[in-house]
């Protein structure tokens, strides 16, 4: 039973909610959209693009005839839903119940009412245990540093992301350090011997950060590095340290294998990196989305979702 304080509008119950707008839920919508089914488009920042934006090259998305950087390809995700007659609403889902057959979406002292759900809400960073001391900000995205970029950055972690950001950041003038757990960094191929090649980063491995602190506006990192204690000096301090699922609260019995896009509550479906379970390629984001939608439509032709 709905909370007398939230919204609902109960003559109101479209066929499908998709939750999130990067590559996964545009392709989502869309697809349904063309299905000829009613979609409601949601995301917590309200447009199209999710993480793609923070993207430097997108190289092997099939169909590109070069490379795209990801704020275009971010545009894109937009015209292309602007053209299926969508729109993204400004809605952070924070729980799904299950009534009478019936998904309620509850955000923003809202609920959305609706046959099916596609979750494509995406990933947030994992927690990586580092000492803050005094007034330090470690940045989870790189968008706060594209528009005025560091003079020197350190970036933690040594998979792709972390190259991605170090190639970005080093494109714009930026002196980068990176701080590599293992002896190796994750992330292979031409991404990996890119880095080698760039002069202006420096990859320190072995290296674990222990604590920030400030000093006249210089983060201070401190760090073990090969057995030995370091301090590094930096403009700002980027991790990418890995990535775990956003999915909203599921108030119902709920099980999900990691990949899979179906779950245990029929006509709930997840896709993208919020099944993946970390940042992934949006390729696989965007066939996950599509299939996600045949799904929905296999599954409300079946008569299922009918209060």
């Amino acid at each position: 039973m709905l909370h007398p304080s939230v919204a609902t509008d109960y003559k109101t119950l479209n066929d499908v909610t998709v939750i999130g707008a990067g590559p996964a839920g545009c392709a989502a919508a869309v697809q349904c959209r063309r299905l000829g089914l009613d979609v409601i488009l949601v995301d917590t920042c309200g447009k199209a693009g999710g993480l793609i934006r923070e993207a430097r090259l997108i190289e092997n998305y099939p169909g590109l005839e070069k490379p795209v950087a990801g704020p275009a390809f971010a545009r894109r995700l937009v015209s292309i839903v602007s053209a299926h007659d969508l729109k993204v609403r400004c809605f952070h889902a924070d729980s799904i119940a299950l009534n009478e057959n019936v998904f309620e979406i509850y955000g923003n002292g809202e609920c959305i009412r609706s046959r099916s759900v596609i979750v494509a809400a995406g990933t947030v960073p994992k927690d990586f245990g580092l000492k803050i001391n005094g007034d330090v900000r470690i940045h989870r995205s790189i968008l706060d540093l594209l528009s005025q970029p560091p003079k020197r950055t350190i970036i933690v972690g040594g998979g792709e992301a972390a190259l991605d950001y170090a190639l970005n950041l080093s494109d714009s003038g930026s002196s980068v350090s990176m701080l590599v757990r293992g002896s190796r960094l994750k992330a292979a191929g031409k991404l990996r011997d890119k880095i080698e090649r760039r002069s202006i980063v420096t990859i320190l491995y072995n290296t674990v950060p222990v604590s920030a602190s400030s000093l006249e506006g210089i983060t201070l990192l401190e760090a073990e590095s090969s057995g030995r204690e370091i301090i590094l000096e930096a403009d700002a301090v980027l991790a990418a340290v890995g990535r775990e699922p956003r999915l909203p609260r599921i108030m119902n019995d709920f099980v999900h294998d990691r990949g899979n896009v179906r779950t245990s509550i029929h006509g709930l479906y997840i896709s993208g990196d919020a099944s993946l379970g970390s940042l992934g390629q949006s390729a696989i984001a965007s066939g996950q989305g599509i299939q996600a939608a045949l799904y929905t439509f296999e599954f409300l032709k079946a008569g299922n979702g009918k209060s």
